[in-house]
């Protein structure tokens, strides 16, 4: 989305249709909503916050807690620009580099280790401002 007078910034632009329903792991609430996602593979169609080296799939954009139906559901964008967190304690951050899940709804960048989240290159920086990491996921 275009600032008037501070130049672009890619976060906030969705692709709409690449907006999905998923099942909820149960240690996600609404406040994670904005946080990074990845594959819980301990169940079908669920997503968690983003652990320590995962791939990022998507960003939580809805929450529901269905009660009665004893599950909770939102939706993930897999496309679009985003705002996220930078894990404090992580290495610095630097515009192009791929970054993965850091715990606790935080981003870090990718490393040499990480050779799942290489092979994907789905997350890419496109602004840093101090702990606030600008970035693509394709």
């Amino acid at each position: 989305m275009a600032i008037i007078g501070e130049g672009i910034s890619h976060r906030g632009i969705i692709q709409e249709e690449f907006n999905y329903a998923y099942n909820l792991a149960a240690a996600i609430v609404v406040a994670d909503v904005g946080r990074p996602v990845s594959i819980d593979t301990a169940a079908a169609r669920t997503v968690k916050i983003a652990a320590d080296g995962d791939v990022i799939h998507g960003v939580l954009v809805s929450f529901e807690n269905r009660v009665a139906e004893g599950v909770k559901v939102g939706t993930v964008a897999l496309k679009g620009g985003f705002l996220f967190t930078k894990q404090a304690a992580a290495a610095a951050i630097a515009v192009g580099d791929l970054l993965c899940g850091a715990g606790a709804g935080e981003v870090r960048g990718a490393l040499a280790a990480d050779a799942t989240v290489i092979k994907t290159h789905r997350t890419v920086v496109s602004a840093v401002n101090g702990l606030n990491i600008e970035a693509i996921i394709l």
